[in-house]
């Protein structure tokens, strides 16, 4: 009997000691997780942008829902997309240049202040009932320009405020808050929308700049020092001419550019796809879009947590290929529940693709050129976005969003299939002839 009595008590202790002696793991993984953002101005950095995300977010769905409310026409849907990105494909040699020859967080605290006017300026014309199609689609057209000179200011700084070997970690967790802004803002918006109209969105979305503005406020990046010598046009050949020589950076930058022209203006065909083929409304909408972006922000902490996979050659397309074969799904989905979680896969793969592509590119180019260089990579994934938007928007009006979003699809599996096999090859030949030495800060 006293066997029986001691024994359960002796083991009595065993189990807190189990818990605790996994605890030390469990941090561990956590602290490998966000391990970027040990970085102080990082954190501060990355917490600005989320914030200024989400609204930026919430102000795409409202505006989107607002100009199909207003002119109910697919075509003018597909043309304010245009109106969004075409400056990117008209000034991206600028912003890159720009990025390169001035102070970046000074540069971004301009911009950051001209875009917070003008969602205010949007949010007042549509509370007072003023807004028209033509005003939507002049500070549209602004709204791109800032963002063309500020996404290569922005792509440039951010490496800098992390050391080298964190550096897929921070791509990835800034890959991470975009996409879980993704998730959010269109949420929210839908929600705000239901109850208070598209005004809401774009005052809470000038609101959000001031998260930005104050983390720019704070940081301290290491000091700017501008070039003492060429021009301008000088330095924008010298980008052109490092991208040039080096196929294997001409070969990843196919990668947001296939993307962004047939694939990526499925974002702009959302609304129609919501409330014409799913017979959803705003708040549906904004299900949909939070269903990719979900998706995403998940891929981005497993990339966050994980690092880089063994065959990053083999990842990038086929993270590309998956991504294809979703859209293609979610083009001939009828159901919501399947059309939701077609979108989360496809926010996932689109991470996968892009963040891989994107910490590759930097970790090839020098430090004094990687905002020029990070400008052609703006200009594959967002500057070719107008011109998608435009075929995507005819395509629709005439033979309906299904086909225009599943032919895209189909031309991106295609072409995704074939890179699965060229750029291995290429990544080994690379291997081979080292071109590390060249590209040393």
């Amino acid at each position: 009997m006293k066997a029986e009595t001691t024994a359960p008590d002796s083991t009595l202790p065993s189990a807190p000691a189990e818990a605790f002696s996994s605890t030390p793991e469990q941090f561990r993984g956590m602290a490998r997780l966000f391990r970027s953002l040990r970085h102080r101005d990082f954190a501060i950095f990355w917490a600005g942008n989320f914030l200024s995300n989400t609204g930026t977010w919430m102000q795409s769905v409202a505006l989107g829902w607002l100009v199909l409310e207003l002119t109910d026409s697919a075509w003018l849907l597909g043309l304010n997309g245009f109106m969004t990105t075409v400056p990117t494909l008209l000034f991206f040699w600028a912003g890159g240049a720009i990025a390169d020859r001035f102070d970046r967080r000074r540069l971004m605290l301009v911009i950051q202040a001209g875009m917070l006017t003008l969602a205010l300026l949007l949010g007042t014309l549509t509370l007072a009932n003023r807004i028209t199609i033509s005003s939507i689609f002049l500070i549209t057209f602004l709204m791109g320009l800032a963002t063309a000179l500020n996404y290569p200011a922005y792509q440039a700084l951010f490496p800098d405020l992390v050391e080298e070997e964190d550096l897929l970690n921070a791509v990835a967790l800034n890959s991470t808050q975009f996409n879980m802004a993704r998730a959010f803002g269109p949420t929210l918006a839908g929600l705000a929308m239901g109850g208070l109209g598209a005004a809401v969105c774009f005052y809470l979305n000038a609101f959000s700049f001031l998260g930005l503005i104050v983390a720019l406020l704070v940081i301290r990046p290491p000091k700017f020092t501008p070039p003492r010598d060429g021009s301008v046009w000088q330095a924008v050949r010298e980008g052109f001419q490092f991208v040039a020589e080096r196929r294997l950076v001409l070969l990843l930058l196919s990668v947001p550019a296939f993307l962004s022209f047939f694939a990526f203006p499925f974002v702009i065909l959302m609304p129609v796809f919501a409330r014409d083929l799913l017979g959803m409304g705003p708040s549906g909408l904004g299900y949909l879009m939070g269903g990719a972006g979900l998706g995403a922000g998940a891929c981005g902490l497993v990339l966050a947590y994980a690092g880089p996979p063994r065959n990053v050659s083999r990842a990038i397309p086929a993270s590309a290929l998956l991504f294809s074969l979703a859209l293609l799904g979610f083009s001939a989905s009828e159901s919501f529940p399947l059309s939701f979680f077609l979108l989360i896969l496809v926010g996932a793969t689109m991470v996968g693709a892009l963040a891989l592509t994107s910490t590759n590119l930097q970790q090839l180019t020098p430090k004094r050129l990687r905002g020029r260089v990070m400008s052609i990579y703006n200009l594959s994934m967002m500057g070719l976005l107008p011109l998608g938007s435009l075929q995507a928007g005819a395509v629709a009006s005439t033979l309906g969003a299904r086909v225009a979003i599943g032919y895209g699809a189909v031309v991106c599996l295609l072409y995704f299939a074939f890179l699965l096999f060229r750029l291995p090859a290429l990544w080994a030949l690379d291997e081979r002839h080292p071109i590390s030495s060249q590209v040393l800060p």
